[in-house]
């Protein structure tokens, strides 16, 4: 995906990413020798076709998109502790569970990940619920609500359209 605009932080990226070093890791290095903020450097390798984005609760995720160098050993231990302590933090942040739930789940690292599966899908169900408008019916339109496993859908159906115009079409 590469784009037409440069970027003046592209070469020092791309080095860093031949380096085995992290995405972010090499942004705040980059910044932080620039004194620019880690969103403007993004943006700038963005605009560049240098990394990909995806926003996520509001907050763009980046990764790189340009050929990587697997890391040290040692640097992603570093990253899985960092995403492990986020997870944790998130999961008594958010109230999916307690402290006292970790405590009784820490006796190897296989139990510890095998209890937190469970708090690993109430993330996407607890925090990053959207809100939408009100469901309207106009006139001429039917809007049918009926129940699956608990779940109230709604039928919508096309002002004109019946179920025989919709066998037909």
């Amino acid at each position: 995906m590469t784009k037409n605009t440069t970027s003046p932080y592209a070469t020092s990226f791309k080095s860093a990413m031949k380096k085995g070093t992290p995405c972010m890791t090499a942004i705040n290095k980059i910044a932080k020798r620039c004194n620019k903020t880690c969103t403007s450097v993004c943006n700038s390798l963005y605009k560049a076709g240098c990394v990909n984005r995806q926003k996520f609760n509001g907050q763009w995720v980046y990764w790189a998109n340009c050929p990587v160098t697997k890391c040290k050993a040692s640097v992603c231990n570093d990253c899985q502790t960092n995403m492990w302590q986020c997870f944790v933090d998130w999961c008594i942040a958010s109230g999916c569970c307690t402290p006292m739930q970790l405590n009784n789940c820490c006796g190897s690292q296989k139990a510890f990940m095998a209890s937190c599966r469970k708090f690993f899908a109430k993330q996407f169900s607890s925090t990053t619920k959207t809100t939408g408008k009100k469901n309207t019916v106009k006139k001429g339109v039917s809007a049918k609500k009926t129940t699956v496993r608990g779940r109230k859908t709604s039928n919508y159906t096309f002002p004109g359209r019946t179920r025989s115009t919709r066998k037909a079409a």
